[in-house]
């Protein structure tokens, strides 16, 4: 037998070519109640209006959150932040910044989620934006209710109750494949952010009890810029030149022309 040669490779080197970027944020207990104080004033107040006519969910009570109710509660710079910080590092960490460039990134949709038992969301995505977003609230502890309830439920199964659930590519989900991972399911925790490029499938699983899960669902665009002078800017990405405007920042306005 021809004996093997064991020189090593110059380099070797794993990567991640495919597959999107998943911003995970995690508040401070001052944020974390300034958003639950304005999610709880929106839900009381009666002139709130309703959104879920235009969402995929199946849920009874989803309201719409305006610009300017942000900004009364305080929390709009860090929303606007951490939408552009993500768009920013998901740039750079995908080989588009090649030095100068500028990133611009807005909101332009939010609504509260305030879902109950059985309520759910099915498999979808979003139109209309970029950028993608759920910051969680009220996250109830319902794991192992089904089983008690539901005895004839196979133990050892994953208990998806509550659970947000990303799906990528479902092929890649084979049997004993280590190779990608194309469906990731999350467990939400009170205070956590989760942000994703806005075509990326996902679903919400109903749970057992009378608690509610509350969540703020948002969408958003961004543009990746590279100044030229003061007067002008050169989009480096085709795709990308497009204003950044939404109904969101204006509640006497009711053109909704972006759904989840």
């Amino acid at each position: 037998m021809t004996e093997q040669i064991r020189t090593h490779p110059k380099s070797f080197q794993v990567g991640k070519w495919f597959g999107p970027s998943i911003g995970t944020v995690q508040l401070t207990d001052d944020l974390l109640s300034a958003f639950l104080k304005m999610t709880d004033d929106l839900i009381k107040d009666e002139e709130t209006q309703l959104h879920g006519k235009h969402l995929a969910g199946r849920i009874a009570s989803e309201r719409r959150i305006y610009k300017e109710d942000m900004i009364k509660y305080g929390v709009s710079d860090f929303m606007e932040s951490c939408l552009k910080t993500y768009a920013f590092e998901s740039a750079k960490a995908n080989g588009f910044l090649k030095g100068g460039e500028q990133m611009q990134a807005a909101i332009n949709s939010a609504w509260i989620v305030s879902q109950y038992e059985n309520e759910y969301n099915p498999l979808h995505n979003h139109t209309g934006c970029d950028i993608s977003g759920v910051l969680y609230l009220k996250m109830p502890n319902v794991k192992g209710r089904r089983q008690k309830f539901l005895p004839k439920v196979k133990e050892g199964k994953p208990d998806n109750d509550g659970n947000i659930t990303f799906v990528y590519n479902s092929a890649s989900q084979r049997h004993g494949d280590a190779l990608e991972n194309g469906v990731a399911e999350v467990e939400p925790k009170d205070g956590m952010m989760l942000l994703f490029p806005s075509y990326l499938l996902h679903t919400v699983y109903p749970f057992l009890g009378e608690e509610e899960r509350r969540c703020i669902a948002f969408n958003g665009q961004y543009n990746l810029v590279k100044a030229i002078d003061e007067k002008a800017a050169d989009y480096i990405a085709g795709t990308l030149n497009k204003p950044i405007n939404s109904t969101f920042y204006d509640k006497k306005k009711e053109d909704m022309t972006d759904y989840e």
